[in-house]
C-alpha cells in the first residue's frame, strides 16, 4: 500500500472516530449519522475504513447520510455482549460468523428490505449463512435474513517455494488444460517459464504433486501406509500450484519436507492444517447433521455410511428431500439413509452403534444405489469417519507426524512458524497475505487445498486419470453487514447497507479486495495485488462457514474439539476411542439449542 493511501486511511480513521464520539446514531441537522462498528486485523480494518470514506464521499453525500466508523481491534464479541442486550450499540455491525447467530435476536430482519436481485448476486455459500431461525436453529432460504456478506476471508494452501526447491522440488504453475502445450515445450507456465527452462525431462501429468518413480500410495503397503520411499537422485519431483493435490500427494510432499522422514529437509515439518473441513466436506460429510430438516442436529463425525456424488453429465433427485442434485454435488445424508419423507431420523445411541441411523426406533438401512452407481449417475465416496480419520492421520497415534503438534509453535502462531522457514505447507486465511509477503517477499505462493481424488492406477506415476473425486471444498470466516433492531436511523442504515452490498462490493474489488459478488469476479482477478489470484477466487466460490457458525456459541464444539486437539493430535488417545467417547455429550449440547 502506498504511503499516500496509508495516510488517507489514517485520516479516515481519526475523522470517523471523532464523528462516532459525538454522533451516537442521531440526526444532526439534515445529515443523519449512522454508527458502524467493525473489528478484525489491520487489513480488515483498513478495508472497512476505505469503504466508509467512499460511501461518505458519494452516495452518503447525495443522500445526506454520514457513516461514522467505530473500529475495534480484534473480535467484537465482548463489546457487543455488553451493549446489545442493554439496547445500546451501533446502528450497523460487521459480524463475524463465529458469533453472528449469538446476536441475531438483536438484529433487524432484512427480509424484503434488500432486493432479491441484490441477494442473488452473492455466492450462495456466503449469503446462505446469514439466514437464521432462532427457534428451529435452521438456516433455510425462507428463514429470516439478518445480514448480507461484507467480506469473506477464505482459506488457501500457502507453500514455501524456497524450501520446496531446496528439497529438490520444481515448482511450476500450469492449468490442466494447458499441460499438453507445456509438455510439448511450446508454452510457458504462469511463471513465464517453459518445460526446458525448468530442466524437466518427463511429461508432467495433471497432478498437484508428481514423483516420476515412487509416488506414495498409503494403506496399500506392508506397514499400513507408512512405507514411504525417499526419492532417488534421478527422480523428478514437481509441484504444480494450479492443480489440487489429492490426499496421497500432500502426504507424500509433507513427508519429503519433514525431518523425521527426510533428514536433509529444509523444513522441520511438511504440512500444517488445524481444520478437517476440506477433508470431510470434499466427500459430502460433516461434523453434525440435521436429520429431520427441522433443527434436530446430531454429532456426525463417527458416521460410517458411504457418501455419494453425482457423476459427470448426470442429475439425481433425492427420494427423501426431493432435491435435484447436479453433477459434482454430494447427496444430503437424508437422501442416503432409507427413510420416508417426514419420519424422524436420529443416531442410535445403544451400545457402540452410534454411527448408525434409526427411523421410528428401528435402525435405518442404506438406500440401494447399486443401479445408480453402475450407470454412472452416482459415485460412491468415503464416509465422514474415513475422511476425518485421514485428517487425524497427519499426526497422532500411528500417524505420519508431518503435522506439528500445537505446542511446537512455542507461543507463536502457525503463520509465524511458516514465515520462519520451519514449515513447508500451511492452510490459512487469505488475510495473511500481507504479513507473509512482507517477511518472505516472493519466496512463497498459494495453491488449492487438497481434494479427495483417486486415480485409476495410483502406483503409476504418470497416471492422472481420475477414477472418482469428491467436490472442491474450502472454508472461510465470513463477515456480515447487519442492522441493529434498536437503531433509530434504520432508513439511513439501509442506504449504507444496500450500497455496501452493491457498489461497495465493486469498490472493494477495484481496490484489491475480494468481492463477495459473482459479477465482480473478473474485476477482482484483475485488481488483486498478488499472483495466482484465481486460486483465491476459486476458494471464495467453494467456501463454506466453519463449524463455529453452526450454533450460537461453541460449547457443543469444545466438548469434542478440546480432547481432539489436546489428546488425539498429541498421540495420547486413539482415534476410535475419541470418536465414541463424546457423542452423547455433544448431542446433549446440541439438543439444548432448540429448547
Amino acid at each position: 500500500m502506498k504511503k499516500k493511501l496509508l495516510s488517507l486511511v489514517l485520516a479516515v480513521v481519526m475523522a470517523s472516530s471523532l464523528v462516532a464520539c459525538g454522533g451516537g446514531g442521531k440526526s444532526s441537522g439534515k445529515v443523519v449519522t449512522v454508527d458502524f462498528m467493525y473489528g478484525g486485523d489491520v487489513a480488515l480494518t483498513e478495508m472497512y475504513n476505505l469503504a466508509i470514506q467512499e460511501f461518505n464521499n458519494t452516495v452518503g453525500k447525495e443522500k445526506n447520510v454520514n457513516v461514522a466508523g467505530i473500529p475495534k481491534s480484534g473480535s467484537l464479541n465482548t463489546v457487543l455482549a455488553q451493549q446489545l442486550p442493554n439496547n445500546g450499540g451501533p446502528d450497523v455491525i460487521a459480524l463475524a460468523d463465529d458469533y453472528f447467530k449469538k446476536y441475531t435476536p438483536y438484529l433487524d430482519d432484512m427480509t424484503g428490505k434488500i432486493e432479491q436481485s441484490v441477494i442473488d448476486e452473492f455466492y450462495d455459500n456466503t449469503v446462505s449463512r446469514y439466514y437464521y431461525d432462532t427457534e428451529t436453529t435452521t438456516s433455510n432460504s425462507d428463514d429470516p435474513l439478518y445480514g448480507v456478506p461484507s467480506y469473506n476471508d477464505t482459506t488457501v494452501l500457502y507453500y514455501n517455494k524456497t524450501a520446496l526447491e531446496e528439497n529438490g522440488v520444481i515448482c511450476i504453475s500450469v492449468d490442466e488444460e494447458d499441460l499438453a502445450a507445456f509438455n510439448e515445450g511450446s508454452a510457458k507456465d504462469l511463471n513465464g517459464k517453459t518445460k526446458a527452462d525448468y530442466g524437466i525431462t518427463s511429461d508432467v501429468p495433471a497432478k498437484g504433486f508428481y514423483r516420476s518413480e515412487t509416488p506414495f500410495v498409503p494403506y496399500e503397503g506392508e506397514n499400513d501406509g507408512l512405507s514411504w520411499t525417499s526419492p532417488s537422485d534421478e527422480e523428478e519431483l514437481i509441484f504444480n500450484d494450479r492443480i489440487a493435490m489429492n490426499w496421497d500427494e500432500i502426504e507424500d510432499l509433507g513427508m519429503l519436507c519433514t525431518k523425521e522422514w527426510n533428514d536433509s529437509s529444509a523444513t522441520k515439518y511438511g504440512y500444517y492444517t488445524e481444520w478437517w473441513f476440506n477433508y470431510g466436506w470434499s466427500v459430502g460429510g460433516d461434523c453434525l447433521e440435521d436429520l429431520s430438516g427441522n433443527g434436530d442436529w446430531t454429532f456426525a463425525l463417527p458416521g460410517t455410511n458411504p457418501n455419494y456424488i453425482v457423476g459427470e453429465g448426470k442429475t439425481y433427485t433425492g427420494v427423501y428431500t426431493g432435491t435435484t442434485y447436479n453433477a459434482g454435488e454430494t447427496l444430503d445424508v437424508k437422501d442416503i439413509v432409507n427413510a420416508n419423507q417426514g419420519e424422524n431420523i436420529s443416531y442410535d445411541t445403544d451400545g457402540k452403534t452410534y454411527f448408525n441411523y434409526t427411523v421410528n426406533g428401528s435402525v435405518a438401512s442404506m438406500r440401494d444405489f447399486s443401479a445408480e452407481v453402475t450407470n454412472g449417475t452416482l459415485v460412491e465416496l468415503p464416509s465422514i469417519k474415513e475422511a476425518f480419520s485421514r485428517f487425524c492421520y497427519l499426526a497422532g497415534i500411528g500417524g505420519l507426524n508431518v503435522c506439528p503438534y500445537p505446542d511446537a509453535f512455542n507461543g507463536t502462531t502457525a503463520v509465524q512458524y511458516f514465515t520462519s522457514g520451519s514449515l513447508a505447507l500451511l492452510v490459512e486465511k487469505v488475510s495473511n497475505f500481507k504479513t507473509i509477503e512482507k517477511i518472505m517477499k516472493d519466496e512463497w505462493g498459494v495453491a488449492p487445498l487438497p481434494q479427495y481424488k483417486v486415480y485409476t492406477d495410483p502406483a503409476d506415476p504418470l497416471c492422472d486419470t481420475v477414477a472418482k473425486a469428491g467436490k472442491v471444498a474450502t472454508h472461510s470466516l465470513g463477515y456480515s453487514i447487519s442492522v441493529s433492531a434498536k437503531s433509530e436511523v434504520k432508513d439511513a442504515a439501509y442506504i449504507f447497507v444496500n450500497w455496501f452490498a452493491t457498489e461497495g462490493q465493486k469498490f472493494l474489488a477495484e481496490n484489491g479486495y475480494m468481492s463477495s459478488r459473482k459479477s465482480d469476479a473478473e474485476l477482482a482477478l484483475e485488481k488483486l495485488p498478488y499472483s495466482n489470484a484465481q486460486i483465491v477466487l476459486d476458494s471464495i466460490k467453494n467456501s463454506s462457514a466453519g463449524d463455529w457458525w453452526y450454533m450460537p456459541d461453541s460449547t457443543w464444539i469444545t466438548t469434542w474439539s478440546n480432547p481432539l486437539n489436546k489428546e488425539v493430535r498429541y498421540g495420547k488417545m486413539e482415534l476410535e476411542t475419541f470418536l465414541y467417547s463424546y457423542i452423547e455429550d455433544s448431542n446433549a449440547r446440541l439438543a439444548e439449542y432448540k429448547q
